[in-house]
């Protein structure tokens, strides 16, 4: 369908949706509502979507390539289809029919493997080892399912999968010995039935040092005790306290199609209740990221979830979702004046002209010039509408935006913004100022502050990792190689090889709106395939940390999503291999102090592009500490009452007399991947705190200094108000 086509089709299915609610309100004598009518049109879109279209409706796709191959007269192209066929019914989920599809394919050829034929024999072998995963690492998942090393509980005790995988991976590597993405599969299926390393030709086995923990940082999976291990496929995650009784919630979303968004509520005793449908949610489906604000100033969270990512047509609207602040939640996409088709993954929301109300910048994805979509920036009128003022900004820009984060590069209260391009220079605007929300002025600074790489990026935040009180930005590479072996680079990293492809990005802000690319002095020289991202303080000593969620779409590329542990501010060490090396694809990720008892947890979506692609999601439960902490809520009140973007810098007395600053931005983190606005601050081991200041998200608002805040404590600042004000938060246990 053509770009013109396509959009009268919205458009129609839009008016046709208006009408019909409208005349069947006359009969009714009442009027649907605007969340009623998002509802019914993205169960529209979902019933009419062309599956050659999308990723993600691969049960349609596969039936639709079976129909061709019936009524394909040519014998190669009846085989390529067959082909085909197997592989979306793999992608479906449906392995064990495709295993039989594959091994008919492989008769039709005389059971011959060679090159032009072994990627029938790969497939094959991931199919068994994609129904191993599926009896053991979904639906039958405990704590330590899918997490490398797999040990313990993660070992397969329905081991028929891996065992004929092992077998035709072996037949691969003996006539294909360098194929190495075979040879870490291989490994990991002799893993999941726990016969590695000892069972492993000597000549195929993967180093033992790639599996090797680092330091006494080991977090356990908690997510079945405490009721929020959803399943589904790559999606997004907002953790926030929507219901304001001092616990922090869930709102998770999916990316299928049909995939209903979940509302988990925080129960204050170790466990979470799905309330959508108490939450007004039903009907509310799909989302491959999702980020939450508080847009209208009422003093509860809001959310926004982001839909049509990767598809480039864009016929799938995103949704603003309002806090009614009693447990329910409205759509008010269409009311709010934010209703577009652009396909996109990624938002954030700031202040941009300081007067008080957050706006909100849509990075969306174009393809080459037969897919135009433009940049959105919507400025929050404060009336509960917004108007798009991109193109008067000249922030309508094209390329292929996977991430967008607004950061203050400069310290003068005006929020920058930098964007990742997986097909494209990266681009970082600093924000000059102006005289009205139309006429503001935005300087495109990217070659000059040297953050346009890497050229094929993913996600991307901005944090200050040295604590020097400027922000720096962290990007991650995603290449779209088209190997055989899709994992390959990431694979000869792992065997010590300098592999082809890029690395992801540490940039040092160096207080002049310039940056120096860091990564390889601090240990991060190193390519990832991250695709979901944040950052926290795992061990309260007041150094940021962040967390990698890994893959790609392929089903082969199985790889651990990646924890990096910032030691201290001088370089970051991989303790992926501590337990946090899940191995199915990663997604949204949340660093939060869920069980409020000072110390942050890790929530991470789990799942990938494809329809079969299933998992279920993780919560990582933070053992403790002997480090000190300090929990901050922050409320605006000439500046947004989120006081998203304020910096606050804390100052502690550590032993011996000696002062050290820590810096926090207030915001929900990375790019993919939305947390809690509260901001909880590690402290090491501080003896006292000495002050907490405050540098507020508006210009010309002074900044506020606070005395007399205890350590272990939960604080309330607001601005204005000289005197902190004492929060109490209940602590909770998880249930082991």
């Amino acid at each position: 369908m053509n770009q013109f086509f396509r959009t009268a089709f919205c458009i129609t299915l839009l008016f046709t949706c208006f009408f019909n609610c409208k005349n069947e309100s006359a009969k009714d004598n009442k009027i649907v509502s605007g969340h009623q009518r998002m509802v019914d049109m993205l169960d529209s879109i979902f019933r009419h979507a062309n599956a050659m279209d999308y990723y993600n409706l691969n049960g349609r796709k596969a039936a639709m390539v079976r129909d061709m191959q019936e009524r394909e007269p040519n014998v190669n192209n009846k085989y390529s289809l067959g082909f085909e066929y197997a592989t979306q019914l793999l992608n479906a989920g449906q392995n064990e029919s495709a295993t039989m599809e594959y091994l008919g394919l492989i008769q039709q050829i005389g059971d011959t493997l060679f090159e032009n034929t072994k990627l029938v024999y790969e497939m094959l072998a991931l199919s068994y080892l994609r129904l191993g995963e599926q009896q053991n690492c979904i639906n039958s998942h405990n704590a330590e399912s899918c997490i490398l090393p797999l040990q313990g509980g993660g070992i397969y005790t329905m081991k028929s999968g891996p065992e004929n995988a092992i077998k035709v991976y072996r037949r691969i590597l003996a006539k294909f010995p360098d194929d190495i993405q075979s040879r870490w599969l291989l490994n990991l299926a002799y893993m999941a039935i726990g016969e590695w390393p000892g069972s492993v030709p000597k000549n195929l086995l993967m180093p033992e040092l790639i599996f090797k923990g680092h330091g006494d940082i080991r977090f356990k999976n908690v997510a079945i005790e405490a009721k929020v291990d959803t399943r589904g496929v790559s999606g997004g995650v907002c953790a926030d306290d929507f219901d304001g009784d001092g616990s922090i919630d869930l709102f998770v979303t999916s990316y299928g199609m049909g995939d209903q968004a979940h509302f988990l509520h925080n129960n204050g005793d170790g466990t979470f209740s799905d309330k959508t449908e108490e939450a007004n949610l039903t009907g509310i489906v799909s989302g491959l990221n999702t980020i939450h604000a508080d847009y209208d100033n009422d003093g509860d969270q809001d959310v926004l979830i982001l839909r049509g990512g990767w598809l480039s047509k864009g016929n799938h609207p995103n949704s603003l979702l309002r806090n009614n602040g009693d447990g329910t939640f409205t759509d008010v996409t269409i009311e709010s004046g934010l209703l577009s088709f652009y396909p996109t993954q990624s938002a954030d929301w700031a202040d941009y002209d300081g007067d008080g109300w957050l706006d909100l910048f849509i990075a969306n994805e174009s393809a080459g010039k037969s897919f135009h979509n433009p940049c959105e920036l919507y400025h929050n009128n404060g009336d509960g509408t917004f108007t798009n003022v991109a193109k008067d900004l000249h922030l309508d820009f094209t390329g292929f935006f996977k991430a967008v984060v607004w950061g203050d590069i400069n310290n003068d209260q005006l929020p920058d913004l930098y964007l990742s391009n997986v097909s494209g220079e990266n681009k970082l605007l600093v924000n000059r100022g102006g005289t009205a929300p139309t006429n503001w002025h935005f300087e495109d600074v990217s070659a000059k502050a040297g953050v346009t790489d890497p050229v094929n990026s993913f996600p991307a935040s901005f944090f200050d990792f040295d604590n020097d009180g400027f922000e720096d930005i962290l990007v991650t590479e995603y290449s779209f190689d088209l190997e055989t072996e899709p994992g390959k680079p990431m694979l000869e990293e792992y065997l010590g090889k300098q592999p082809k492809g890029d690395h992801l990005r540490l940039y040092h802000n160096n207080g002049n709106e310039t940056f120096t690319d860091v990564s390889n002095a601090y240990g991060l020289n190193t390519i990832t395939y991250a695709m979901g991202n944040n950052y926290g303080d795992l061990d309260n000593d007041g150094w940021m940390d962040f967390y990698l969620g890994t893959g790609k779409p392929d089903l082969r590329t199985l790889m651990p999503n990646r924890m990096f542990h910032n030691a201290g501010g001088k370089r970051f060490e991989d303790i992926s291999m501590n337990g946090f090396g899940h191995i199915q694809k990663g997604h949204g990720i949340a660093f939060c102090d869920f069980d409020n008892d000072g110390d942050q947890d890790v929530f991470a979506i789990m799942g990938g592009a494809f329809e079969g692609d299933l998992s279920n999601n993780i919560l990582f439960e933070n053992p403790g500490n002997a480090n000190h902490w300090v929990t901050v809520f922050l409320e605006g009140k000439t500046c947004n009452r989120n006081a998203m973007g304020a910096r606050i810098k804390v100052q502690v007395e550590e032993k011996g007399g000696k002062t050290r600053d820590i810096y926090v931005t207030v915001g929900t983190g990375g790019s993919f991947g939305s947390e809690s606005l509260r901001q909880e601050i590690g402290l090491g081991a501080a003896e006292k705190i000495s002050f907490v200041e405050v540098q507020w998200p508006k210009p010309g608002i002074q900044n506020s200094v606070y005395h007399n805040i205890a350590m272990d404590s939960a604080v309330k600042l607001t601005e204005g108000n000289p005197d902190p004000e004492s929060v109490q938060l209940q602590k909770m246990s998880f249930k082991h």
